[in-house]
């Protein structure tokens, strides 16, 4: 038999009353004792604050749930280190992006909160050079290929989509590589190369670099990395590793690799496009080889079946709006408020 306070019992004899008066639930005196003699208990796990809550019909098996701001708590590398030996997967670190992924005006608060420090543009090169810094770009992999700046090694934090279909709305409207998913796999990834390299310190480059001096926008204004300068992939990927526990020293590169290749002048590499890439700055066209690189511009198979479809889409337009060989007026009749913009119609 399980003892209970004399309080106890008496909220379980209540609630028995309670429960029986209804036709449809049946709750014995002995499990309705049972749901109030087995409390709701916290404790701390791996380091994030995390409820474990405990029912008549699941106590076999505790179901364990980590609150989005979790993370808030004391996520900096030092006070994350302390509180658990055992370093974090990609699967067991709240995600940066995605499904689960806190607001950014969140991921930013934690990364200041770390102390997550800053490498100057300026100063990059210098810094990589030591011999316990690994630099990683986290791009996707095909954006690396095209050109890269040493010695960055790749470790894409975000990957295409595993499913086909979505993957392929993205080659449909032109995005290099397909629609993209956060990296799985990342922080197990981004320790394996750490761990190789024998690197202390860890330093996050991407295209836009983000900067963690800058207060975010509010959600209401669009919190969106593409209208708040704040916010890049490396410092969300920064946000995954600093609750890992094995990374102390992580940093990240304001203004990001445009930063480094074209205000501190470090050289950039690329197997396939630097003859034709450095040729634009022999030229004077500086300015329309950094929307190449920048923008993702540089021609690849993935590009063209989206670069097809719009062409044909122009071209349509272009025959209609002359109506070549009658295509005008075939559109007038067929095509839902094309009357709007053919002069065929007027």
């Amino acid at each position: 038999s399980r003892r209970t306070t004399p309080h106890s019992a008496h909220r379980a004899r209540r609630v028995f009353a309670t429960c029986s008066r209804g036709p449809r639930t049946r709750m014995s005196a002995h499990a309705a004792l049972g749901a109030f003699a087995a409390p709701r208990a916290t404790r701390p796990t791996r380091g994030l604050d995390e409820t474990v809550t405990r029912s008549p019909s699941s106590r076999a098996r505790s179901r364990v749930r980590a609150t989005p701001r979790a993370f808030l708590g004391g996520l900096g590398g030092a006070q994350r280190t302390k509180r658990t030996s055992k370093a974090l997967t990609s699967d067991e670190v709240v995600p940066g992006q995605g499904r689960g992924s806190p607001k950014w005006n969140e991921i930013h608060a934690a990364l200041v909160s770390a102390k997550v420090g800053k490498v100057a543009a300026t100063d990059f090169e210098r810094f990589c050079a030591k011999d316990d810094v690994l630099a990683i770009d986290v791009r996707q992999a095909l954006e690396f290929e095209e050109w890269h700046v040493p010695p960055c090694v790749s470790c894409p934090y975000a990957v295409p989509d595993p499913n086909v279909l979505r993957r392929a709305t993205g080659y449909a409207v032109s995005i290099k590589g397909g629609l993209k998913v956060r990296n799985p796999r990342f922080v197990d990834d981004a320790r394996a190369a750490k761990v190789a390299a024998g690197a202390k310190t860890v330093v996050v480059v991407d295209t836009k670099g983000g900067d963690l001096d800058v207060s975010p926008k509010s959600p209401s204004a669009g919190s969106s990395g593409v209208y708040d300068t704040s916010d890049s992939q490396a410092l969300r990927a920064a946000f995954e590793l600093t609750q890992a526990g094995d990374f102390p020293d992580v940093r990240y590169v304001k203004g990001g690799l445009p930063a480094i290749v074209d205000d501190a002048g470090v050289a950039f590499e690329s197997e396939k496009w630097g003859s034709f890439l450095r040729g634009l700055d022999d030229a004077n066209k500086s300015d329309f080889r950094r929307l190449l690189m920048y923008s993702r511009l540089l021609p690849d198979p993935t590009n063209l079946p989206g670069v097809l479809g719009q062409g044909f889409v122009f071209l349509f337009i272009g025959l209609a709006y002359y109506d070549v060989a009658g295509i005008g007026s075939w559109a007038a009749q067929n095509v839902p408020a094309a009357c709007a913009i053919l002069p065929v119609c007027l």
